[in-house]
């Protein structure tokens, strides 16, 4: 073999190996950072949320007039259902409580545990994203909830200004955004693909036990937690989904034999 030969293998064994490598450093990172993407949902999450915040503290109580103007008939049949008493939620909210540690998870797993402050980060962004969302939609729409509807439940229950914001669940969306984005976090780390249908089963499950309690309680309607489930799992799915590592998947350079010579082969995803 001539010394241009040996040459031309070597450098096409080192491109393999280099290729071979760069796909590993991937498989362990499969999420990366960007110094202007974060700032930008960062700064424009916490914007949006300052606006909701001092917006609902504005937010008038509904004046005894206006609750006994309410008719259950005016409520639509899929969510007259809901309409009942009064009464605490406490399994909804240790399920929210449950829900917010779920990430906490990454540290029980060597990969997501090295990389666990950019994936903090990521979930920090992910429960501004979809609380600002929240904040504003409830305060947009401003919908009575079902126990306001209810002659049992005492005045004082009423006339809060918790009382007029149904539209959408927070705890759903909230117990949604943090499953979805725990079982996505873990399906880019893991192989085991029984795994992944068990853990994607379990984000599924929890936020749809939560949108039950919401209802059972009558603190919301079926299309509240309908859309807080759908809007909470969309926040949770894609925020990770816009941070994949993408650079180099589409391009694949590798060594093969060309009527016994060495060459390279170019490989272009379109």
């Amino acid at each position: 073999m001539s010394r241009m030969k040996i040459f031309s293998f070597l450098v096409l064994l080192f491109l393999s190996v280099s290729n071979i490598s760069y796909c590993q450093y991937k498989e362990t990172k499969p999420f990366n950072l960007d110094f202007t993407r974060e700032a930008i949902i960062l700064g424009t999450g916490t914007a949006v949320a300052a606006t909701a915040y001092f917006i609902l503290k504005n937010i008038n109580p509904l004046t005894t007039q206006e609750i006994n103007s309410l008719n259950p008939a005016d409520v639509n049949g899929f969510d007259r259902g809901a309409i009942g008493p009064y009464e605490e939620d406490t399994p909804g909210d240790v399920l929210l409580y449950v829900s917010y540690f779920l990430p906490a998870s990454f540290l029980a797993y060597n990969k997501t545990r090295e990389d666990f402050g950019e994936l903090a980060l990521m979930y920090a962004e992910v429960l501004l994203v979809q609380g600002s969302i929240n904040g504003i939609v409830k305060e947009a729409v401003l919908r009575t909830r079902p126990y306001v509807y209810d002659n049992e439940t005492a005045l004082d229950e009423k006339t809060t200004t918790e009382a007029r914001i149904s539209f959408y669940s927070g705890h759903t969306s909230i117990c949604a955004a943090a499953s979805f984005f725990t079982a996505k976090v873990f399906s880019e780390y893991l192989d085991d693909e029984t795994a992944k249908i068990l853990i994607w089963s379990g984000a599924a499950i929890l936020p749809a036990a939560m949108a039950y309690l919401r209802v059972e309680s009558h603190w919301h309607f079926p299309t509240d937690v309908i859309a807080g489930y759908a809007m909470g799992a969309l926040v949770g799915y894609f925020i990770p989904e816009l941070h994949k590592t993408k650079v180099g998947e589409d391009v694949s350079i590798y060594p093969s034999i060309d009527m016994n010579r060495p060459a390279l082969s170019i490989q272009i995803k379109i």
